[in-house]
């Protein structure tokens, strides 16, 4: 090494978890042993915005692109030895998986893993064991999977089909309660609820076109969830009657989920279980009744600790693969013909898929 030489800063790892409240990115030495929490090296970790819906599908493209953007700016010259992307919707409303790989790739990433959010959640909560996990944020989607052969899914259908027991049904329950207040209709009335959501959303007259023309309508319903809760806390019955209702929609869509042939182990991760025992005691209890053979653990890590892991698995597979791909959970490339000095740069969907024809 010369004196002009400038040493190469060690390769890292980067994860993004994208979803319907937000996204985040971390990025840690390759080599090293810590997760997202800083107790090994100096991780990196960005924060993004929500995924859009449209006619055309989810932009997660452009969630990850934005990020990647951002992390050039923040870390100049980084080498990223393998990236991996948790994606929502990514089995339904995620219109080509491999724009995602192409945007990690132009970003400097020579090995890039795509994973439904789902697939995540389960890695980062059972920690790389099969078993089921239900995945609990804006959406609700549990899948059950031995990670090599067989995959079960129960739910994971959207706010207006399904999303049992997640943030949107909770908020969408919640104000549907301050409307029937509001009506003065027969049944439990909540004045709780219905205080909170005038005060959040204005009059009630306006809620139908404040809500129902937005892209974004299942995160603005989930955003209602906090209010439930507290509402919950302070004794309201409508209020714990709907979180008890979702803490037994997850169990019976574990259940659904843990098919013969997967282990009857399972966790539940994602911000509705912050909410506590309103909704994890009726969720214990119904999955007890209906599979008394089956193990509830507390879940080990995220959804990004999921996607950190899948990330590290390109990179040093010493237990083998921890998870075969999958048309639908899992997209993998294997390192590219990019040199290993690659660092991430600026990249957008457009050139991604420009430096990759090329």
């Amino acid at each position: 090494m010369t004196g002009h030489d400038v040493p190469l800063a060690p390769e890292h790892v980067v994860a993004v978890d994208v979803g319907g409240s937000g996204a985040r990115l971390v990025a840690v030495p390759a080599h090293g042993t810590g997760g997202t929490d800083g107790t090994d090296g100096t991780p990196i970790s960005l924060t993004g915005r929500p995924v859009r819906i449209s006619a055309a599908g989810s932009d997660a493209a452009d969630v990850v692109a934005e990020l990647a953007d951002a992390l050039a700016v923040r870390r100049p010259g980084l080498r990223v030895a393998a990236a991996a992307v948790s994606v929502t919707g990514l089995p339904s409303l995620v219109p080509d998986p491999g724009a995602l790989h192409d945007v990690l790739q132009a970003a400097g990433a020579r090995s890039t893993a795509v994973a439904a959010d789902a697939l995540a959640a389960h890695l980062g909560a059972l920690g790389g064991r099969p078993g089921a996990v239900a995945a609990v944020g804006t959406g609700a989607i549990v899948l059950a999977t031995d990670l090599r052969r067989r995959w079960h899914r129960a739910d994971g259908w959207g706010h207006l089909l399904g999303d049992l027991g997640s943030g949107s049904w909770i908020g969408a329950h919640g104000l549907r309660a301050a409307v029937a207040t509001h009506d003065g209709r027969p049944g439990p009335a909540s004045p709780t609820l219905l205080a909170a959501a005038l005060e959040r959303f204005g009059p009630v007259e306006g809620w139908p076109a404040a809500l129902y023309g937005r892209p974004d309508r299942a995160h603005v319903l989930a955003s209602f969830t906090p209010a439930v809760a507290d509402a919950a806390r302070a004794g309201d019955l409508v209020a714990n009657g709907i979180l008890h209702d979702a803490g037994t929609h997850l169990a019976e869509s574990l259940a659904a989920a843990l098919r013969p042939g997967i282990p009857p182990l399972a966790a539940a991760t994602g911000g509705v279980l912050q909410i506590g025992e309103a909704v994890t005691t009726p969720l214990k209890a119904r999955l007890s009744a209906l599979r008394p053979d089956v193990r509830l653990v507390p879940a080990d890590g995220t959804p990004l600790d999921g996607a950190l892991r899948l990330a590290r698995s390109l990179v040093d597979p010493r237990d083998g693969e921890l998870v075969e791909p999958h048309d639908t959970w899992l997209t993998v490339r294997a390192a590219s013909a990019r040199s290993a000095t690659s660092a991430i740069a600026p990249t957008s969907p457009a050139t991604a898929g420009k430096e990759n024809r090329a």
